[in-house]
């Protein structure tokens, strides 16, 4: 396994992006805050390859909206006590849990004025209409949806099916799940 305090924290200033911790705040599908602090860590390989996306970008004058990266797993528990279907939330003993490994990212487009692209669904839609693909989102979500996702590939991100804002490293098994109490850092 990697080294498990490898998580480094990802601001405006070290990776041009903008942060809306949505977990943070009560704009998720909870209706309240999980986490104290609205903090973006992430695992140094995955902060790595997530600037590489962001160099992949910035010749279109688009940049990334990030809404959750590090997630403990006292977190992973209270989401899926709040939305038990493993193919939205993993499961927090059995599931996957990359958020848990701070190998996982759930972001946006914005334009050169923040402003989010047309994605088709707002974030934390729990409907096929989320998933990768689908043509029942109009043309231009389709096409903004593909240049998030061809950006994130060219960084070494994978998707997951049924959320088009997450991505995540492959191999997710060689990083280890992390509690907060392993972190000290007052996320939740």
């Amino acid at each position: 396994m990697k080294n498990t305090y490898s998580l480094v924290e990802i601001t405006p200033q070290s990776h041009d992006v903008i942060l809306e911790i949505a977990y943070a705040t009560e704009k998720n599908f909870t209706g309240k805050p999980v986490y104290k602090q609205p903090l973006c860590l992430m695992h140094e390989e995955a902060a790595s390859r997530l600037q590489r996306a962001i160099e992949v970008l910035q010749p279109m004058g688009l940049r990334l909206k990030i809404w959750d990266a590090f997630r403990p797993q006292e977190a992973q528990q209270e989401l899926y006590d709040c939305a038990p279907d493993p193919e939205y939330v993993s499961h927090p003993q059995t599931g996957v849990r990359p958020h848990c490994r701070g190998i996982a990212i759930d972001l946006t487009l914005v334009d050169q004025f923040g402003h989010e692209l047309e994605m088709g669904t707002e974030f934390d839609d729990f409907r096929s209409l989320a998933h990768h693909g689908n043509d029942q989102v109009s043309n231009l979500a389709q096409k903004n949806r593909l240049i998030l996702a061809g950006a994130m590939n060219v960084a070494g991100f994978n998707p997951i099916q049924s959320e088009w804002w997450h991505y995540q490293l492959p191999d997710a098994d060689h990083y280890p799940v992390l509690k907060e109490s392993e972190l000290g850092s007052g996320i939740l």
